[in-house]
Order: structure tokens, then sequence, then C-alpha cells
């Protein structure tokens, strides 16, 4: 028999990740994996579910005539994916296994979706033998490091999530003053000519 228990840097996550479909009337249908800000405290009860900032992690547009079968697909990987993110097992995490015979196993992980799947690799792990006399603090130590580690990891994503975002709303805010001096210019010729 073996106990297992997932703790990440953030298990009181402010987010909360959820799979949103849109079907639009152009015959598309788009999914996507959304993290919503979590609100806290009185405040909470106040603020509906559309108004938390949220943030479009993966997504894909398809034509649910043709494309319903990748649709379903690509939608469970992602209620996966979410079902993980809001266990606090996506990411870094670290895993403490107690296992029967004595022996106590401290794992870090990384779990991430590629777009395609999802993945999950081991990057440091090592048992404790609980009746040895250093037992309790080289666990610690060892515990205190690999939860230092998966924050680091961690906060670099995020780092690099805000990036993304920030170019996305930068090309997007480009392409939006691009057609709105198209239009002007448009404008301009149309009462010259």
């Amino acid at each position: 028999m073996r106990d297992s228990v997932s703790q990440m840097g953030n298990a009181r996550s402010p987010f909360h990740y959820s799979v949103v479909r849109k079907t639009g009337g152009s015959g598309y249908a788009d999914v996507a994996l959304v993290r919503f800000a979590s609100p806290h405290g009185v405040l909470s009860h106040l603020l509906d579910h559309d108004r938390r900032d949220a943030f479009v992690i993966h997504h894909r547009s398809f034509r649910p005539l043709f494309d319903l079968a990748a649709l379903e697909a690509y939608a469970g990987q992602l209620e996966q994916v979410a079902a993980h993110a809001n266990q606090g097992t996506l990411g870094c995490f670290v895993d403490i296994s107690d296992h029967t015979d004595g022996i106590v196993r401290v794992a870090l992980y990384e779990r991430w979706f590629d777009g395609e799947h999802l993945r999950c690799d081991e990057l440091a792990a090592r048992e404790f033998d609980a009746t040895e006399d250093h037992a309790v603090v080289d666990s610690a130590e060892f515990l205190a490091e690999l939860r230092s580690w998966a924050e680091e990891r961690n906060e670099e994503r995020e780092a690099n999530e805000r990036h993304a975002r920030a170019d996305a709303i930068t090309l997007s805010q480009r392409a939006m003053d691009s057609a709105d001096a198209a239009r002007q210019l448009a404008q301009i010729l149309k009462t010259v000519g």
C-alpha cells in the first residue's frame, strides 16, 4: 500500500482552471484552457465568475461539422490539464510517498501540456528509511531544497506566460492600430477623390 501526497509551493493557488467552449456563427468552435483569478475574502461572494481576470493558456479553433472527434479529444486533454492544475500537480510539484516498508520517497515532478500531450518528468527523487538516525533532518533538508527548486521553476514559467501575454496584447493593439489607420486613410482618400 502506498500513500501519496502532492505538495506544491502554491497549494492555495489564487487561480482556478476551466475548459471553455464557444461556438461562433461562422461555423467554428473554440476550445480553450482558461486560468481565472480566484477572488478571496469578502469580495469573492460579490464578484461574478465572468468578471474575474482570465488568461487563455491553450486554445484551438475547430469546425464542429468536420472536426467533432478532434474537438472532443482536445477538450478531453484540456480537462485533464485543468484537473491537474486545480489539484496543484501541473508545473513543478513535490510528491511525498509513504511505503509500507518504512521508506519515504520524496520526488520533484514537472507536468505540462505541450499542446498535444500531457507530459510529466521526474526531476529529482530520494528515498529515506524512517528508522535511520538522520532521516528526519535529511528528508526535511531535501524537501526544502525541492520546494525551493519547484517555486523557482514555477515563477520562471509564470514570468514567461506574462511576457507571452504582454506580447499578444501588443500584437493585438498593433493590429487594431493598423486597421484603424487603414480606415482613416481610406476615409481621407474617399473625401479627396
